[in-house]
């Protein structure tokens, strides 16, 4: 079989109007990865998922395909591990960059789980979470007050990380705490889970 020099010139034209009835088709996502990694896409792909996230900040979607054309291109195929986990540098500048673009997203939708997940993922290949505790703080409200003001449960779920990263484990299980009773209380197993980790008990909805 004959490997296509370079990809047909009506394909992504045709996969817009795929997105455009349906911007979260997993099948058609799957198939545009594999075109971006056959025919190296990797540095004209950015501009169209940034389109898509003007047009639907939430689109998980897109923000997953982010991901994979940022950091998939880096991936050792032998090993499936990315670059920064096989000894190589990480680009910090890259990193910079998406972390504000990031936060500039969480602004315009803070209960928007997707690029929460997505700035947790940038700050691991960084191994803190500390360098967006204050921005998280933008968004929780008022710990000791209820939560009034919470903007956030994800916010507040990374707020409880970088609290016990920083071994402040009752700050962090106070944002758990109201996650379990007020934000989030349809997975209190989960944020008592969390608040057992800690060495804290459980907390009643």
């Amino acid at each position: 079989m004959t490997r296509l020099p370079s990809i047909p010139s009506t394909e992504l034209p045709f996969l817009a109007q795929m997105f455009a009835k349906d911007a979260k088709n997993y099948h058609v996502w799957s198939y545009r990865q594999w075109l971006v990694r056959h025919f190296s896409l990797w540095d004209t792909e950015l501009p169209y998922i940034e389109s898509l996230l003007a047009s639907d900040v939430r689109n998980n979607s897109a923000w997953n395909h982010r991901w994979f054309v940022l950091f998939g291109q880096h991936v050792d195929p032998s090993s499936g591990k990315g670059m920064d986990e096989v000894g190589n540098i990480v680009d910090e500048d890259l990193l910079d960059r998406e972390v504000e673009y990031t936060k500039e997203k969480i602004r315009l939708a803070p209960q928007n789980q997707s690029p929460w997940n997505y700035l947790r993922g940038l700050l691991r290949k960084r191994g803190s979470l500390l360098e967006c505790k204050s921005f998280a703080e933008e968004f929780v409200g008022d710990l000791e007050g209820g939560g009034d003001g919470c903007r956030s449960s994800h916010a507040l779920d990374f707020f409880a990380d970088c609290m016990a990263e920083e071994k402040e484990a009752e700050k962090a299980g106070r944002a758990l705490e109201l996650l379990a009773k007020r934000f989030d209380p349809i997975r209190r197993n989960y944020w008592n889970y969390r608040r057992g980790l800690l060495g804290l008990g459980a907390v009643e909805a």
